[in-house]
């Protein structure tokens, strides 16, 4: 998927998850928070140097994308996990904002590549790839259908937590 795709995915999966976790009330908790979302959304694309990820991480972008190639490790649970791990050595009053942000984009990611026609490799280092029974190429008009609706939905979720209301 593209990154206008995945920045709605990000968007979309931040404002779900919020529901579900009872999340940040407060405005600039959220803003943190769907910060996070919206660039964890991006985040796995960084071992792909072309992607916003990768021209912003030029250095680890390449050595990611030599050393394990696209979509194997920032693509799997070993990202998820990484994740975690480095969310868990924030100490500030925005660490869970952020953790949870960063882990609801970068899930909302992964879900949006493997209902591409390359699928991911959710297993790494295991080489079988994943992929939805339903896809679609990237950059096709199915991929523009899916952002726009992503984008309905994160406005309908957003919405419905009064965040356009704050």
């Amino acid at each position: 998927m593209k990154g206008n795709t995945h920045l709605m995915g990000g968007l979309a999966a931040a404002a779900l998850a919020n529901q579900w976790i009872a999340g940040p009330t407060l405005l600039d908790h959220q803003l943190i928070y769907y910060g996070a979302g919206i660039l964890g959304s991006l985040l796995p694309d960084l071992c792909h140097p072309n992607s916003w990820a990768g021209r912003k991480t030029k250095l680890v972008s390449k050595l990611v994308s030599k050393t394990f190639g696209h979509r194997t490790i920032t693509h799997s649970w070993l990202f998820i996990a990484a994740v975690i791990w480095v969310s868990n050595l924030l100490y500030t009053s925005y660490s869970t904002d952020i953790k949870y942000g960063l882990l609801a984009g970068v899930i909302s990611h992964l879900i949006l590549d493997a209902c591409t026609t390359r699928g991911i490799q959710f297993l790494y280092p295991i080489h079988i790839r994943f992929r939805s029974p339903i896809y679609t190429k990237t950059g096709s008009s199915a991929e523009t259908a899916i952002s726009g609706i992503l984008m309905i939905a994160a406005c309908a979720l957003l919405a419905k937590e009064h965040i356009f209301h704050i």
